[in-house]
């Protein structure tokens, strides 16, 4: 992190408060790129009762705010030293704008204080129609790595610079 780098958005650990405004994000993109058809909710509460989940120690559900307008949610987890994004939403109203891209790059920027781990390597999973994720992720550092052996998915890495961890 460069010295006197600041954070631009609020990070707030999910909450079923949340729901009802980002089941409103869940377009058809939304739902035919994400394992989220039945809703965030349901994924989030799948994956925290899991018996191998600790929510904020190896599992996090993060609501992104601009200001005190929320425009994405992202779950994530920690696996074996190395992040895993597996879903994020963003507003249908602010895709297109940069702040996919933007808010990926402040979370590995900043992943000490949002999750409260430094990410030095981190996967994404994204489904290959969704070139705008691709292009997000791309933007913020990530590049393709392997195709699932089922096809069904594409996987990205992202492995931070050594410059960045001086």
């Amino acid at each position: 992190m460069i010295i006197g780098e600041i954070m631009k958005y609020n990070w707030i650990d999910y909450d079923a408060e949340y729901a009802p405004i980002i089941e409103l994000w869940l377009d058809t993109d939304a739902r035919n790129f994400t394992g989220c058809a039945d809703g965030f909710d349901n994924y989030f509460e799948y994956w925290k009762n899991d018996s191998s989940t600790i929510i904020g120690e190896n599992f996090w559900g993060k609501v992104i705010f601009d200001g005190n307008i929320p425009f994405a949610v992202m779950a994530l987890g920690l696996y074996e030293s190395k992040v895993t994004i597996s879903e994020y939403i963003v507003n249908p109203q602010k895709r297109g704008q940069g702040y996919g891209s933007s808010a990926l790059t402040e979370l590995l920027t900043f992943g000490t204080e949002i999750i409260g781990h430094e990410i030095f390597s981190a996967d994404a999973v994204i489904y290959p129609p969704n070139i705008a994720s691709q292009k997000a992720f791309e933007k913020a550092g990530f590049v393709f790595d392997h195709v699932h052996p089922d096809g069904d998915v594409w996987y990205y890495h992202y492995k931070k610079s050594q410059a960045m961890t001086n």
